[in-house]
């Protein structure tokens, strides 16, 4: 232990860096930025949940005094991105997935006109049967959902965590987890729950929507961008707008918010290809519906979990079956969806281990991290089974935690030995600050 008033720094009070500036409004966010000659950009955004394009018709908008670039999934060098595979289309070619994914996007120079041009934009739909529900993707009757490339990639390859393929009609990516013989666990256990969850799509409320300043010439790109993770993505970025590396200049500017729905990318590419068709840079600012309709989600995850303890409280055995729902794309599913397997079972001493967890396409926005991502829906599920569980055997819930925590030298359910565990103390101190016990 260490005395805090023999350190200057450490259990110290420090100011925030930025305190200053954002009290007084003096952060420049994206949308604060103006460039000279700028221009201003806006979406077509689909209706449909899914559907075939037939036809994408340009020529009224490209007509209207004012509007200086329009682009299709033509004008995309290479139209996939993405954060393991490129699925995900920079702009809609041959389908829609979901409702609000980009067609078209036009270039302006005011904001005005580029709206009153993405209207005179005309799409023509061939409506397709969709699917919502990531347990009703699981069906061999489910819509085809990924792209066909996508398809292939999948029936010829193995994952380093998972192995994807093609049954029935969407895309199932199955993530495995074994630990021990839960046969034999629920064999020895004398209390055996078994009970059904399901979490649900959840948004980030960000205050700042997502906004992206492209400035293309002398045959290099800069872009400012509510982007999280500039470095990460760039790669993609780059080779979807047909560029180097070294010739793209990503600069994320202060940002009102993220959560993890940011750190994706975003609109950058079809922003810097407007900005190139025009020969002048431009600004693309989502309004707030814009934002909650294009933008990602927490992943709702269907979970069936079987529980097996002693009567003294000592867990026994966990079998898991789990269901994410990717939406369109699969951007951080398998990212999400490992650790829903990996880490599922909570921070508990539990010998013996089984997950089969699955990935699938639905016609939703595309799953995104949100604060915690891959741990909120599971964690739900297996408190709250250790609630009926202690209800179940008559133990305090408190107490049946603190029988099976882990502590220093315990070893996870995929073999990590666990150093420094502090979640006894920390609950411990919880219970004593709360007045657990007085108030029991």
């Amino acid at each position: 232990m260490y005395e805090k008033d023999q350190y200057s720094v450490v259990g110290k009070p420090r100011p925030r860096a930025d305190a200053a500036k954002q009290v007084s409004g003096r952060v420049v966010y994206v949308g604060d930025m103006t460039l000279p000659n700028m221009l201003y950009a806006k979406g077509v955004f689909s209706p449909e949940h899914h559907a075939k394009i037939l036809s994408i018709d340009v020529g009224e908008a490209e007509k209207m005094p004012g509007v200086r670039a329009v682009v299709t999934w033509e004008d995309v060098p290479f139209n996939g991105v993405g954060v393991d595979i490129p699925d995900q289309p920079v702009l809609a070619e041959g389908k829609v997935r979901y409702k609000g994914e980009m067609v078209a996007a036009v270039a302006a120079d005011t904001y005005e006109i580029a709206m009153e041009a993405a209207k005179r934009i005309k799409v023509t739909y061939e409506t397709l049967p969709a699917v919502f529900d990531p347990r009703e993707a699981m069906k061999d009757d489910a819509p085809v959902i990924p792209p066909e490339h996508v398809a292939e990639h999948f029936r010829g390859n193995v994952h380093l965590i998972s192995t994807g393929h093609l049954a029935g009609g969407s895309l199932k990516d199955h993530i495995q987890l074994r630990r021990g013989d839960v046969d034999q666990g629920f064999a020895e256990s004398d209390i055996i729950l078994r009970k059904e969850f399901m979490s649900s799509v959840q948004k980030a409320a960000s205050i700042e929507p997502i906004c992206t300043i492209a400035d293309w010439q002398d045959g290099g790109v800069t872009i400012w961008s509510t982007q999280q993770c500039p470095h990460g993505n760039a790669p993609a970025m780059a080779t979807a707008i047909g560029l180097p590396l070294s010739k793209m200049r990503i600069v994320s500017q202060a940002m009102g918010g993220g959560f993890g729905e940011k750190n994706q990318i975003l609109i950058e590419p079809v922003t810097a290809l407007l900005s190139k068709k025009a020969g002048r840079p431009v600004k693309f600012h989502f309004t707030i519906e814009e934002h909650l309709m294009w933008s990602g989600t927490r992943h709702p995850v269907f979970m069936d979990i079987k529980l097996g303890a002693k009567k003294d409280g000592t867990l026994m055995a966990l079998e898991r079956y789990t269901v994410t729902g990717a939406g369109a794309y699969r951007s951080v599913a398998a990212f999400i969806t490992g650790k829903v397997a990996f880490w599922g079972g909570g921070p508990y001493k539990i010998p013996n281990q089984k997950a089969d967890c699955y990935i699938v396409a639905t016609n939703k926005q595309v799953g995104s991290a949100l604060r915690g991502f891959g741990m909120a829906q599971p964690t739900f599920a297996i408190e709250v089974l250790m609630d009926m569980l202690a209800e179940e055997i008559g133990m305090d819930p408190f107490e049946l935690r603190m029988k099976n925590v882990y502590h220093d030298g315990d070893y996870t359910a995929t073999g990590q030995c666990v150093r420094a565990a502090g979640i006894e103390p920390v609950l411990r101190k919880v219970a004593q600050m709360s007045g657990w016990y007085e108030n029991a």
